[in-house]
């Protein structure tokens, strides 16, 4: 019993030092932690960061503004101790084209410490295309190369979403804009009419536009890019038209067109005849052509009998110059320019002679390899001899026979003047002598009585008329109707109405072989 006693007492005196030992637990303080450093932070509307705290107490964030909330959708949260980490969205709310900034404060009991900092950057400067491109470094605005006779142009438009003002001092000194827009509002279009000059044509370039925000130091640049003139591509200038070129017999003045009735003379010029070629990084081929009889030559090819030159500075600057006096009958010349990468296929890479790619088989006119593209000019050197050719007679309307004026006349249409430069003569190398010119009325009724010479040299009737028109050169038009009369050298002729439009009368004898060209001008 004695025993029971004494067990009781000690278990009461350890139930009552563990209570006041309980007692001094609840009385002492707790001090709250805060992380040493406060965290900054740069986001963009729309992501998320996360914030990293060791908490020793019940604890609560705050954000102080409605654009940045927590993982619950509120500006605040609350937890328990320990180690904490806290997801914080960012979105759009109030974004403008500032940064703004917001506060994440940490409370733990009744102390509380900011300890991050969050910068929203502001709204990206857009300039945005027609089709809603964003234009960048990787992906720019490509300008890509067009055939045209001026300077090369394009026009781009953008939306911005900002008070623009356009730029005009940061422009790469390759890009010219016409007309610039000065400025504009929040969501309105800039449209740039933008120019490339010929020093910049041949070669890639790259630069950009800039829109500057009004009132503000800030831009959106727009990366832009010239692709160049592809490999297989020349530009030509200084030269209006590569056929109908005329030289005088003593090789002193050139000029283009001819006489038409009623037409002033053409302006004749003095020689050198200065020309450009532009073709990227300058890479080209030149070769001058001659005519010497039936057949043709090239330079540098052993018995050529070159009558001109072609001075070349291997920068794209060429000069037609010493043209010999001819002494002989009418001669042509040729000045073609390749691609280095176009003559290198059409030469097998230089290994097959010029004569053999640049020339038909029987050396009496270009190879149909060779492309327009690249005959850069065609002339006729004036005889010295005077032309024995009968002239084509006109009859327009009842009112008589009238001569028609010898050559091509004032012909610009590439089309046509490559379709009569086809044309394979009786007489080819004096080709130019049978061709003839006359003006008309449109609907005017024509007699037209040609006076050839067949195959052989000898006066013959017409084997057959046929009558092309402008719009399509290489083929009869069905449209005139073209009826034939009389049976020798004297009397045959056609007749037919004529329409609207400027017509090519080729005459044949009976071989097929053409043997006269009237061009008919419609005005």
């Amino acid at each position: 019993m004695k025993y029971i006693n004494i067990l009781s007492k000690m278990w009461l005196i350890a139930v009552a030092a563990m209570v006041v030992a309980c007692s001094e637990d609840e009385g002492a303080p707790v001090t709250p932690s805060f992380p040493e450093e406060e965290q900054i932070l740069s986001v963009k509307a729309g992501e998320s960061v996360e914030i990293v705290f060791d908490a020793s107490m019940d604890w609560k964030l705050y954000s102080s503004t409605l654009w940045c909330r927590f993982s619950n959708g509120m500006t605040s949260i609350s937890g328990q101790a320990g180690k904490q980490a806290v997801q914080v969205s960012v979105n759009e709310d109030m974004l403008n084209y500032g940064e703004m900034q917001a506060e994440i404060t940490l409370k733990q009991g009744d102390v509380e410490k900011v300890i991050a900092k969050l910068t929203r950057q502001g709204e990206m400067l857009l300039a945005v295309g027609e089709e809603g491109e964003i234009f960048t470094e990787e992906s720019p605005l490509l300008l890509n190369f067009s055939r045209t006779s001026t300077t090369l142009s394009f026009t781009e438009s953008f939306t911005l979403n900002f008070p623009w003002e356009f730029d005009q001092a940061s422009l790469p000194e390759w890009l010219a804009v016409k007309n610039p827009p000065v400025k504009g509002g929040m969501h309105q279009k800039a449209e740039l009419t933008v120019e490339i000059t010929d020093d910049y044509l041949a070669n890639e370039w790259t630069g950009s536009f800039r829109f500057k925000m009004q009132g503000e130091d800030r831009y959106a640049d727009v990366p832009v890019k010239y692709t160049g003139l592809p490999a297989d591509e020349l530009v030509i200038r200084g030269i209006s038209t590569k056929w109908n070129w005329s030289v005088s017999t003593d090789g002193l003045q050139y000029w283009t067109g001819g006489l038409t009735e009623g037409d002033d003379e053409p302006e004749k010029l003095s020689f050198p005849l200065s020309f450009r070629v532009l073709a990227k990084n300058s890479e080209y081929v030149v070769k001058a052509v001659y005519q010497d009889g039936d057949y043709l030559w090239i330079d540098g090819v052993d018995g050529a009998k070159a009558f001109f030159d072609i001075k070349d500075d291997a920068h794209g600057n060429l000069e037609l110059c010493n043209v010999q006096e001819n002494t002989s009958a009418k001669r042509r010349g040729y000045i073609l320019v390749f691609p280095k990468s176009v003559y290198d296929e059409l030469s097998h890479g230089g290994t097959w002679s010029d004569m053999n790619t640049l020339l038909n088989s029987e050396g009496t006119d270009l190879s149909e390899d060779v492309s327009d593209e690249y005959i850069v000019m065609v002339f006729d050197q004036e005889s010295s001899q005077t032309s024995s050719v009968a002239p084509v007679k006109v009859n327009v309307n009842g009112e008589g026979d009238i001569e028609a004026t010898q050559g091509m006349g004032e012909i610009l249409n590439p089309d046509v003047l490559e379709a009569v430069n086809q044309l394979y003569f009786a007489d080819n190398e004096n080709k130019n002598d049978y061709i003839f010119n006359y003006s008309v009325s449109a609907k005017s009724e024509v007699i037209i009585t040609p006076y050839i010479k067949n195959y052989f040299g000898e006066n013959s009737p017409i084997g057959s008329c046929e009558v092309r028109s402008f719009s399509d050169p290489w083929s009869p038009d069905s449209s005139i109707a073209v009826s034939q009369e009389g049976d020798t050298y004297e009397n045959s002729n056609v007749y037919f109405q004529c329409g609207n439009e400027s017509l090519l009368v080729i005459f044949k004898d009976d071989f097929g072989m053409v043997c006269k060209v009237l061009i008919l001008n419609i005005q």
